[in-house]
């Protein structure tokens, strides 16, 4: 505990204790742990409390290594903490997307923003930021690069920022959403990487709030894309790709689907004999083993069920055209999620006319 006078901030870096000055005696804020950034910490105490910091006195607070005491006009200090979910400016219309696995980023962010008037979500994580995207379909997304591996569940996948950018581009409901990246890492490092993808801002943390509502709303120009209708039938996802698995299943969930997934040919042969699919979609290279030999057995047990073929690699159409006469309905090119799903329809459209 330290005690301070009115208006003034104390951080203590070796204790991890926050507080500011209320009527001469420190009131503890929050106590931060070893798993999330300390100094976060100080960002979102000074965030939701309305301080001015001039740089000078962070940049000497962030070189110390004990506890810094730094003074603020007392006009500058809210008498009480907002909360997050408190009231909000009159809504805009617009949604943002939040995506980072600190909490009090999340909170900070959402913060600023709802009393801006924006609507918000947030992720911790790609799995829960892909599942947003389809449910919400937000008009600007920020994405954090670096996160933790324990945020890597989500059927095994190691999501990062870019691995996240890669999957938005493949989803309609994201491929001209824009994109700002908030990040502590370093810009010269992901500068490259960030043109390449087509990230719309990059802002590093700790992030200057004005600068970012400025630059969101230039940008929100753009309306959100209409829903699309759902199906119930059920169908077998063969890849061996951990990403490409846990996509496809959240796309085509979120599209009405029951999915099923294997990542070799002998998983895809139990699951066809333990159900009834509609259809299946099968990649071509499965880590060695090949799709049309796995389609070969398939066609044998089960030649009703129709077979999507889809790969990442290019063939002419001498070879689409052998793989289509060995018994696949469609041969599909790995793009964005809306034509695998586009492929689906299509494929199960003379299936869906015979039950009519």
């Amino acid at each position: 505990m330290f005690c301070i006078t009115p208006g003034e901030l104390v951080l203590g870096k070796g204790g991890r204790h926050l507080g500011f000055g209320a009527k001469g005696s420190g009131k503890p804020i929050s106590s931060s742990t070893d798993s999330i950034d300390w100094l976060e910490s100080c960002y979102f105490l000074i965030a939701e409390n309305n301080l001015v910091v001039p740089n000078e006195s962070l940049n000497t607070f962030m070189n110390a290594g004990q506890s810094n005491v730094i003074p603020f006009p007392s006009h500058t200090r809210s008498a009480q903490f907002p909360s997050p979910n408190g009231p909000a400016a009159t809504p805009n219309g617009k949604k943002v997307l939040i995506v980072d696995d600190s909490v009090l980023i999340l909170r900070t962010l959402s913060t600023k923003l709802r009393s801006s008037g924006y609507t918000v979500f947030t992720a911790a994580d790609g799995s829960e930021a892909v599942s947003t995207v389809r449910r919400e379909r937000p008009d600007i997304i920020l994405l954090d690069i670096i996160f933790p591996p324990d945020v890597a569940h989500g059927g095994g996948v190691a999501w990062d920022g870019f691995l996240i950018m890669n999957w938005l581009r493949r989803m309609d409901e994201a491929v001209n959403v824009p994109v700002i990246i908030i990040t502590g890492g370093d810009p010269a490092i992901y500068s490259d990487r960030c043109k390449a993808l087509g990230v719309a801002g990059f802002f590093h943390k700790p992030i200057n709030h004005e600068e970012l509502l400025a630059t969101i709303d230039k940008m929100l120009t753009k309306p959100s894309a209409p829903a699309q209708s759902a199906s119930q039938e059920k169908i077998l996802f063969v890849d061996d790709e951990n990403d490409w698995r846990f996509m496809a299943t959240i796309y085509l969930k979120d599209s009405g689907y029951e999915v099923l997934t294997a990542l070799n040919g002998t998983e895809a042969l139990k699951q066809l004999e333990q159900n009834q699919f509609q259809l299946i979609l099968l990649d071509l290279n499965l880590a060695g083993e090949s799709g049309l030999d796995v389609m070969k057995v398939m066609k044998q047990k089960r030649p009703e069920v129709p077979v999507i073929l889809y790969t990442g690699n290019d063939h002419d159409a001498t070879a689409i055209n052998a793989m289509l006469r060995q018994g696949a309905v469609q041969y599909l090119r790995k793009g964005t999620m809306g034509e695998m799903l586009k492929a689906v329809r299509s494929a199960l459209a003379p299936a869906q006319v015979r039950t009519n």
